[in-house]
C-alpha cells in the first residue's frame, strides 16, 4: 500500500494530533508520529538562521575547553567571511510503502531562505558592504526510514511501530559540486591517522540502511579525523594560491541554539595529506551528550558548497550535503 502525504512541516504536529483526518490511515499517523520523535530525522540544525563564523560551536557540552575559531583565516585583502543559512520555509512529503509487518517511509525535504555572506575587516571589525550579500536559494533532500512491527501485549494490537533503521539524508542544489565518499577515521596520542571507524561512498547511499540502534558513536570530548573527497566539475571560482575551488564543511547538532560547524581543508596541511587533490581534511573534537547525560543521538550535516557561491552574489547556489545521525557517548 503506497500513499503520498504532502505536510508542510510548521503544521504537522496540528496534523498528527488529529485522530479524525480522513487522508491519513491510522497506521500512517503513527508512523509520521515515530518520525517526529525521533531526533535523529529531520533538519534542524542544518540552518543557522544567519551568519556565523567558519568555525563555532554554540550550545553544546565543550568540557571546559576554549573554543578555538579558525575563520581568521584572511581571504583576498584583510577580510574574514561569516555566513550562513537562514531557513524562511520548509514542507516535507511523506510516501509510505506498507507490506505487512515492514514499512518503509520516503521522506522529501524542500527548504528554501536565504544565504547570507558578510565580509568582516580584519584591522577593525566592521562589516565591508561592498563584499557582503545575501541571495535567495532552494535545496531538496530525501532519506528512506524502516519500520517494522514489534510485540507490544500493552497494545490492544498485540504489536506497535517503530523505527528499525535509516538511510543517510542527501541532496543541496545545483550540479556543480558532489561528494565521493566520506571516511572517520581515529586520532591516535601522536595526532597521526588511527583506524578506519566509518567509511560511506556515493554509490548505493540512498539505499544504505543504518540500524537505528547502532548508529555512529563517538566519544566525548575525543578528537577525529574527518576526510571528505569530492568533485567540481567548473567553472572553479579560486581565491588564493592552492587553487581550491569549494569547501567542505561540517554542521552538527540539534538546532540552531545548539550546533557546531567545522571546516576541513584541502591546503596540505593540518593533517590534509596532499593540496588540492579534492580530499578535505579536519579534526573534530567531539562535544559532550549535554550535562545530566551518559549519551545522546545529534545530526550531522556535511556539505560542500563552491566558493562562487560563497564569495560571489551573482555566482548562483551550488552545495550538495550529506547528513548522518550519531551519538556522543560520555566515556567512562
Amino acid at each position: 500500500m503506497k500513499k503520498i502525504l504532502y505536510v508542510p512541516i510548521t503544521i504537522l504536529l496540528f496534523i498528527v494530533g488529529c485522530s479524525e483526518n480522513p487522508s491519513m490511515s491510522e497506521t500512517e499517523l503513527a508512523l509520521l508520529a515515530l518520525l517526529d520523535a525521533d531526533e535523529a530525522m529531520g533538519l534542524d540544525g542544518l540552518g543557522s538562521n544567519g551568519d556565523m563564523d567558519l568555525d563555532h560551536e554554540v550550545g553544546l557540552e565543550s568540557g571546559g575547553v576554549a573554543k578555538i575559531y579558525s575563520d581568521t583565516l584572511s581571504f583576498g585583502e584583510g577580510y574574514r567571511l561569516r555566513f550562513g543559512r537562514r531557513i524562511t520555509d520548509r514542507d516535507r512529503t511523506v510516501e509510505f510503502d506498507v507490506d505487512g509487518d515492514v514499512a518503509i517511509g520516503l521522506i522529501t525535504y524542500t527548504i528554501t531562505g536565504d544565504f547570507i555572506t558578510k565580509a568582516i575587516d580584519t584591522s577593525n571589525h566592521e562589516q565591508i558592504d561592498s563584499l557582503s550579500f545575501f541571495k535567495e536559494f532552494e535545496s531538496m533532500f530525501s532519506r528512506k526510514v524502516r519500520f517494522v512491527q514489534v510485540e507490544d501485549a500493552n497494545n490492544p494490537d498485540g504489536y506497535r511501530w517503530q523505527v528499525d533503521a535509516l538511510t543517510p539524508m542527501t541532496g543541496g542544489a545545483g550540479d556543480k559540486v558532489s561528494i565521493a565518499t566520506l571516511s572517520i577515521y581515529a586520532l591516535n596520542d601522536s595526532m597521526e591517522q588511527g583506524d578506519l571507524l566509518y567509511h560511506f561512498e556515493a554509490d548505493g547511499l540512498g539505499d544504505l540502511f543504518m540500524d537505528r540502534d547502532s548508529l555512529p558513536s563517538f566519544t566525548a570530548f575525543s578528537k577525529y579525523i574527518i576526510e571528505s573527497s569530492v568533485e567540481n566539475t567548473g567553472p572553479e571560482l579560486i581565491m588564493d594560491s592552492t587553487g581550491v575551488g569549494e569547501w567542505v564543511l561540517k554542521n552538527y547538532g540539534m538546532y540552531r541554539q545548539m550546533r557546531g560547524r567545522k571546516y576541513l581543508n584541502d591546503k596540505g596541511m593540518f593533517l590534509d595529506a596532499v593540496m588540492n587533490d579534492n580530499i578535505h581534511t579536519g579534526v573534530w573534537r567531539v562535544h559532550g551528550p549535554g550535562i545530566g547525560q551518559n549519551s545522546r543521538v545529534f545530526r550531522s550535516y556535511f556539505s560542500t558548497i563552491d566558493l562562487a557561491t560563497l564569495f560571489t552574489e551573482d555566482g548562483g547556489y551550488n552545495s550538495v550535503t550529506w547528513s548522518l545521525p550519531y551519538r556522543s557517548q560520555r566515556p567512562d
